[in-house]
């Protein structure tokens, strides 16, 4: 035997933790070794579940879409069955309370079109005296959806005697952010409608 082969041995040995251990005897050694080779009981092992972890990321990408729509269809569903907040501008009602309705000129439709604001809108409610008018047409000027306006007393204003009425329609002419009277603003009429076409052609 070569000497580095004798040293390693040494090693070796003084490595074993069981060199101070006396020798198993032959009897025991055949008795395990029988043992052994009788034993049929399986073999367990612990596997750990790495598939759901797995699973769980690839689901992470989906979830995260799925909440981003439903998100998403948190505001666009009322924004589509609901339809914007409208706008609303308030009015003021004709100012010339004590003007005589035969103090008005003949309506012409230079007059009508000389207003700053016309269209023409229905009365969607009255509460106390403010008037909410619904616009349904734009004849001229920025008009918001809804306008707001006061009531006036028919027989003390130059609003051609004609009130306001929950669910009548009426043509409205503003300049200065106040109400024309004297024939320009009035119930929607065949009469009224054909001085505003003319005003408006087209």
């Amino acid at each position: 035997m070569h000497d580095d082969d004798r040293a390693l041995r040494d090693q070796l040995r003084a490595a074993d933790p069981a060199r101070t251990l006396p020798p198993a005897s032959p009897t025991w050694l055949d008795h395990r070794m029988e043992q052994i080779m009788t034993d049929q009981s399986p073999i367990t092992t612990t596997v750990t579940p790495t598939a759901p972890r797995r699973a769980l990321r690839r689901w992470m990408p989906v979830v995260g879409i799925a909440s981003g729509l439903a998100i998403a269809a948190a505001i666009v569903v009322p924004l589509v069955v609901f339809g914007p907040e409208p706008t609303v501008e308030a009015l003021q009602p004709p100012m010339d309370g004590g003007l005589a309705s035969g103090s008005c000129l003949r309506l012409e439709p230079a007059t009508v079109a000389a207003q700053e604001q016309a269209f023409a809108a229905t009365v969607l409610q009255i509460q106390g005296d403010t008037v909410l008018l619904e616009v349904r047409e734009r004849f001229a000027g920025d008009v918001a959806d809804r306008v707001e306006v006061t009531q006036v007393d028919a027989m003390t204003s130059d609003f051609s005697g004609v009130p306001f009425v929950v669910g009548q329609s009426y043509l409205v002419g503003a300049v200065d952010g106040t109400i024309t009277g004297c024939g320009v603003t009035g119930a929607d009429s065949a009469e009224l409608r054909a001085v505003y076409d003319a005003a408006f052609p087209g």
